[in-house]
């Protein structure tokens, strides 16, 4: 009888022990929430690093965490610090494999650090999970990696893929004009821009990009108009700069 009240005791302390460890868990992780959120929000506000010093310690409460990663990771992109960054993607989608989102974000990191193949094969990554919910963002930028390997078609294929799923994708019609340039599609190049400028009249990048192809194809007066629209809309940043360079020179 002593025994087995012994034995009872005993699985009593091991159970009362498990459901201690189990409430610390979730308490750590509602810790590690709120200063997750308190960290977004600080990088929201501009506080990039404040920011990061509040998702640093989220982590460490909540280590298995892909959402928190993934901040932390955008967080280092955000001052530069890619080898951080990269570290922290790769924890996001090594505890979440169909996480699109980091795949993505992970090939812009190797986009800036110009290793073309790794970025290709994180946006392929991105755009293979159906349920990812915004891919055209990963086919512009799986673009961008081939417009920069000099594949000027696979590129033209990427922008077209993204400007098919998000038929309004401003950036997507850009990005297209210049790989039409280099292949020296200038009519396609030119209706690119166009539509850029349809679904973002103030979006000066499109703007410019028509002006300077309309000067270089011989249409002054149609390139004059555009370069100044770029320069209206961004007079002190650097499209207005190289507008206001290419209307000095004429």
């Amino acid at each position: 009888m002593l025994k087995s009240k012994y034995a009872l005791l005993c699985i009593s302390i091991i159970v009362v022990g498990c459901i201690g460890c189990a409430a610390n868990q979730v308490n750590e992780k509602t810790k590690a929430k709120a200063l997750q959120n308190y960290g977004y929000a600080l990088i929201q506000e501009g506080n990039i690093r404040g920011g990061l010093q509040k998702l640093l310690e989220a982590v460490k409460l909540d280590p298995e965490n892909a959402d928190i990663h993934h901040e932390l990771a955008l967080a280092y992109r955000g001052i530069q610090e890619y080898q951080f960054s990269l570290r922290h993607f790769s924890k996001a989608v090594l505890l979440r494999p169909g996480f699109s989102e980091a795949h993505n974000n992970r090939g812009t990191v190797y986009l800036i650090l110009g290793k073309w193949d790794l970025a290709i094969d994180c946006f392929e990554k991105a755009i293979s999970n159906i349920a990812y919910k915004t891919p055209h963002f990963a086919h512009n930028n799986l673009g961008m990696a081939f417009f920069n390997k000099k594949d000027y078609d696979r590129a033209i294929a990427s922008y077209l893929r993204a400007i098919e799923l998000f038929p309004s994708y401003i950036v997507g019609y850009t990005n297209l004009g210049l790989a039409y340039e280099q292949v020296r599609r200038w009519e396609e190049a030119v209706d690119a821009y166009k539509k850029a400028i349809k679904y973002g009249p103030d979006y000066p990048t499109a703007h410019f990009n028509l002006g300077r192809l309309y000067l270089e194809l011989g249409k002054q007066g149609e390139g004059v108009k555009e370069l100044k629209l770029a320069l209206e809309l961004d007079p002190e940043g650097p499209i207005g700069r190289k507008s206001d360079k290419l209307l000095g020179g004429l």
